[in-house]
């Protein structure tokens, strides 16, 4: 299986990678440096994209919703575990209220106390204006934001309409961008 980190070869079985006829190469010159990208090796009529990046989410949503807080040393060794399996990005954490999110209320302890590996992204969630410059100020070199496809989820999990955090997405994206910081939507 080439170069594929030891991680994806847990997640991605070498039958299932020759059955779709998919090889490991480099990424094309719009991507960023180090990344994995898994391309096709014959150009396809399907539509796919040219190339897919894998984003590790588990230290932010896989944690956030954990009733027992795991405590910020824990975290951190997490993190700089999963650093070491050659994933090209870790969402570390999320930049929001503790108040709507406990789990995530140490996240400037997390976002500083992170080994940082060459090669590997470690964006943040920031819904809003607010968190965005939390992220910045804590050394965040990348954000991310989402929405909901409902009112009703939308309203719950960050507490506003789907129009308002349109909104204020364009609020940090517009910031990031005068930032030269990338942002993943």
């Amino acid at each position: 299986m080439g170069t594929v980190p030891s991680a994806l070869k847990h997640c991605l079985s070498y039958q299932h990678l020759l059955k779709e006829q998919l090889c490991v190469a480099e990424p094309p010159a719009a991507a960023q440096p180090a990344q994995y990208c898994f391309l096709f090796q014959e150009p396809q009529a399907s539509g796919l994209p040219e190339y897919i990046k894998i984003v590790e989410v588990g230290p932010r949503d896989g944690l956030q919703n954990e009733k027992v807080i795991v405590p910020t040393d824990i975290k951190i060794e997490l993190i700089n575990q999963l650093s070491k399996t050659g994933l090209p990005a870790i969402e570390v954490t999320s930049f929001v209220s503790s108040k709507w999110v406990p789990q995530m209320a140490d996240h400037k302890e997390v976002m500083r106390g992170i080994e940082r590996h060459p090669g590997v992204q470690y964006p943040v969630l920031t819904p809003n204006l607010q968190g965005f410059h939390s992220a910045i100020a804590a050394g965040a070199t990348e954000v991310s934001v989402f929405g909901a496809a409902s009112e009703s989820f939308s309203k719950m999990n960050i507490n506003c309409s789907i129009e308002e955090s349109i909104e204020r997405f364009e609020e940090v994206t517009k910031s990031a961008r005068n930032m030269n910081i990338p942002v993943r939507g």
